[in-house]
Formats: C-alpha cells, structure tokens, sequence
C-alpha cells in the first residue's frame, strides 16, 4: 500500500496530500491533540491512502514514517537518504518523534493486556450499513470496545469515536454475553468430535514445531534479502511492500498453529463438568485462550426490542473456527 502523500511508486509527491501532511505537522508540532486533528480530517470528509477515514493510530503511523523526511530504513531502521524528495524535513521529523514518543502523552496503566473476556476483537459490530453502490448493505464489522452504561453496568459497544470510529448504534450487556459465550464454547470444547477436528488440525504442529521454526527463520532471511535488494535498488518500494506483506500473512498463519496447538496441549479437562470446574478459578487469560481455540468471532446485531432486560440470542451470530 502506498505511503501517504506519495504515488504508487513511492517516488513522486502529491501536491494535495503533502499540503494535507504539512498542515497536520505544523498543528501537532504546534500542540494539538491527535484527537481533535482526527476529528477535523474526518469531518473534511480527508482519506487515506486506502480510502478509509482517519484514526488516530494511523495518523500516528504516518507522522512517524521516515519516508516523509526522505529517509530509507531497512528493517525498521534509517539506513540513509532515499532518492525521493522530501515532505518535511529531518529535523521537523526528529521534533515529532520526541513529541509523540514523550512520556507525558503516554496514558497511565496503558497496557496491551485484556481486561475483559470478550474484549479485543472477539465481538463485531453487526448493524447494517448502506453499500456505496447498490441498493445492499453490509455490517459494520467494527470491534466492540466495553464501557459502562449510565447505570453503571458494563456492556460491549461500537465507539463512533477513537478508537473504531464505528457507527455507535450496538450495545449488549456485558455479563450475560459473557455467561452465554463461555456456556457454549465449554460445550464445543467437550464435544469429541470438535476436540478431534482440533486435534487433526493443529496436532501435527508441536510435533513439527522444529520445522515450522525453521519455515518462519527462512521467512525471515527472505525479508532481509528483499530489504537488502530494496537498499541496492535492485527492486522497486512496490515490490519490497508485496513481498512484505505475503510473508507477514505466512507468519502470522504459522504461528497461529503454534499457538492452537499449545492451547490445545494445555486444555484441562475433556468432560463438560471438569472444563466447568476449571473455568470458575482459572485467570481471565487462560479463559481467554480457551475461547481462542473454537471461537474465531461473534456478530453483532441491533436489539429487536427496546428496553430488554435478558440477553437475546437471536442478536448473536457465532462464528465458530
């Protein structure tokens, strides 16, 4: 995918992307909050590259890309100079990582660890939005983040703002989904059929562990040789991007394996009383790494009726691994 304020080739600037680029710095630099300048180029209807809104998170992805001050990298690392022209320079680049890297901007007990059974991408929003073109429609899709209700219960819902932007329109109660999701996927996971599916699947994966190891290394010699390539210029940033991408979608299926293998390995009980027993004391990690191995995603869709009190099923569309 082509950087911001360049053209496919990574070589040419867009004139109305870098203007874009440029005003974006000055007023970050200038000390306005990622937030309210997202909101700004989200309300000026303003795209990425790939044609989709601004996030904060990829506002920060852009603002720290060396190619904007014409540096090369190699591996995630400035190399040199590149042979395209620069949107800023590299001394405006050098102020906007110490701003954005400051610690005063990080948020307290910021952590990657979930805090909540269903958080992090197992729920998505299904609320039927209109196509572009077309008379159809197609969900939303958003992750649902939670957040508590007036009355202070804690549910799932879809941000309309940071950090999704979705369309703001899904809530479900937090705690019956959550007695509902563990109720089922306890029972798949106690089903022999299921535990031999996943035993056919991802079981030759611990005893080929050595050689799949040996695959992701050979992955990564590859990235090297292209990113070598790339410096000498013996392949275009187009090329170096494809390739990049097709062996981060090869590891990231590899190591998927590794990982439903060792939560297989590591699986209690096998009876529905046993993986019962376990999961009241087992820590919210290991619930979680549980649901992982059956459960890939669930949609989900608008209340049918206002003021529920009960989790309705029908809201709920399981989309089982």
């Amino acid at each position: 995918m082509r950087c911001y304020g360049y053209d496919e080739t990574g070589l040419e600037i867009i004139d109305a992307e870098a203007a874009v680029i440029r005003d974006v710095v000055k007023r970050v630099l200038d000390g306005e909050s990622m937030r309210s300048t997202v909101a700004d180029l989200r309300a000026r209807e303003i795209m990425t590259s790939a044609g989709r809104p601004w996030t904060q998170q990829s506002l920060s992805r852009l603002l720290r890309n060396p190619r904007l001050a014409g540096l090369r990298t190699y591996h995630g690392e400035v190399v040199g100079s590149g042979s395209w022209a620069p949107i800023i320079d590299a001394a405006t680049h050098q102020r906007l990582l110490e701003l954005l890297d400051a610690p005063e901007r990080k948020q307290p007990g910021a952590t990657n660890v979930r805090k909540y059974l269903l958080s992090g991408g197992f729920l998505v929003c299904g609320y039927p939005l209109p196509d572009e073109h077309g008379p159809g429609t197609h969900i939303d899709g958003k992750p649902l983040y939670t957040q508590p209700s007036n009355s202070g219960k804690r549910g799932y819902v879809c941000r309309a703002g940071s950090p999704s932007y979705g369309c703001g329109r899904i809530r479900i109660a937090a705690e019956s989904l959550e007695e509902e999701v563990a109720a089922r996927a306890l029972a798949r996971l106690a089903s022999p059929k299921v535990r031999a599916r996943l035993e056919r699947a991802v079981g030759s994966a611990l005893s080929g562990e050595g050689t799949m190891q040996a695959v992701l290394q050979a992955i990564d010699d590859r990235l090297a040789e292209a990113g070598q390539a790339y410096a000498k210029r013996e392949i275009s940033l187009v090329t170096l991007t494809a390739i990049e991408a097709e062996a981060k979608r090869e590891q990231k299926q590899l190591r998927e394996r590794l990982a439903q293998a060792q939560r297989l390995q590591a699986l209690p009980a096998t009876t529905p009383e046993g993986l019962a027993e376990w999961w009241i004391d087992a820590p919210l990690e290991r619930r979680r790494e549980l649901l992982a191995l059956v459960l890939d995603r669930i949609i989900v869709k608008p209340a049918t009726r206002a003021g529920a009190t009960q989790l309705d099923v029908d809201r709920l569309e399981f989309v089982w691994k």
